[in-house]
């Protein structure tokens, strides 16, 4: 009945559209019976005429009746009714403060008493289930921790422990071969030990190359550690990596050739040595191949 009502209150135009043709119908019915009327000349047919017009213009008066039912209803009765729509909240129960709302009882069904004579069944438990062991965790393993191996430091190829003057003291040095080439210049490094005493200008450390006739066949002079350590900031005690690359001067000489270094300035000259030498040569065999 709901739906019904709401349907009606929805497409109510629907039959407001129906009564209208209905009176439109009938209401031409009832003028073209009047007509047949007025023209007719013989009682019957006069008779006949007045029903229909009779019959027409009542019809007219239900359509209008009809019409004025329904917006009477959908306009006034039906929005007062509780009808439910989509927007329409569904009533629920609010509760009073103070009481509470009725529970529900639920009464257990009555069990069966077994019949006099007849056996009570009994229930048989599965016998238990043995646990099945756990196996033992695994012994733990030692990892054998590898042993520390030390970082090799930079390889000397040989001591010297000379003395210059009362700040420096040349402790070692390395050259990568004995045997070279002069397709590229020679690398050599040289280990300067800092003395008690400070430097009192900035040295120049001069590697020279000699060929068995004495000529001087490579050379390479420049600041210590490449100008990035002057003998005037070195500390007692540490050491101080001066590596050097000498160019050759003679492409085409093979044969033996030594190594000579030593400490200069410029505008002085050389560093005396402890022996009064100005220069300290090198114990190691240099051979040039081709």
């Amino acid at each position: 009945m709901t739906i019904l009502l709401q349907w009606l209150i929805e497409h109510v135009w629907i039959f407001y559209a129906a009564c209208a043709i209905g009176v439109v119908v009938y209401a031409a019915r009832a003028l073209a019976a009047q007509r047949e009327r007025n023209l007719a000349l013989f009682t019957l047919e006069r008779d006949t005429a007045t029903a229909r017009v009779i019959q027409a213009w009542a019809m007219v008066l239900i359509f209008v009746a009809i019409g004025a039912a329904i917006f009477v209803s959908t306009t006034f009765i039906l929005p007062g009714l509780p009808i439910y729509t989509p927007e329409t909240p569904l009533l629920t129960a609010t509760p009073v403060a103070g009481v509470e709302p009725p529970t529900p009882t639920i009464t257990p069904a009555a069990t069966p008493s077994p019949m006099p004579g007849s056996p009570v069944p009994t229930l048989t438990l599965p016998a238990t289930v043995a646990p099945v062991p756990t196996p033992p965790p695994p012994e733990p393993t030692e990892t054998p921790t590898p042993a520390p191996t030390d970082t090799p430091e930079a390889s000397i190829s040989g001591e010297v422990h000379v003395r210059f003057g009362d700040f420096a003291e040349l402790v070692g040095y390395s050259v990568p071969a004995a045997e070279i080439t002069t397709a590229q210049p020679l690398p050599l490094t040289l280990y300067w030990q800092a003395l008690e005493e400070t430097s009192p200008v900035n040295y120049l450390v001069f590697t020279h190359l000699y060929a068995e006739d004495g000529r001087l066949i490579a050379q390479h002079d420049g600041a210590p550690a490449n100008g990035t350590r002057p003998t005037t900031g070195w500390v007692s005690g540490e050491t101080i990596v001066d590596p050097h690359s000498m160019t050759f001067y003679d492409a085409a000489y093979t044969g033996s050739a030594t190594i000579v270094v030593g400490l200069y300035d410029p505008g002085s000259g050389r560093v005396l040595t402890e022996t009064g030498d100005d220069y300290v040569v090198l114990p190691v065999a240099i051979s040039i191949i081709p």
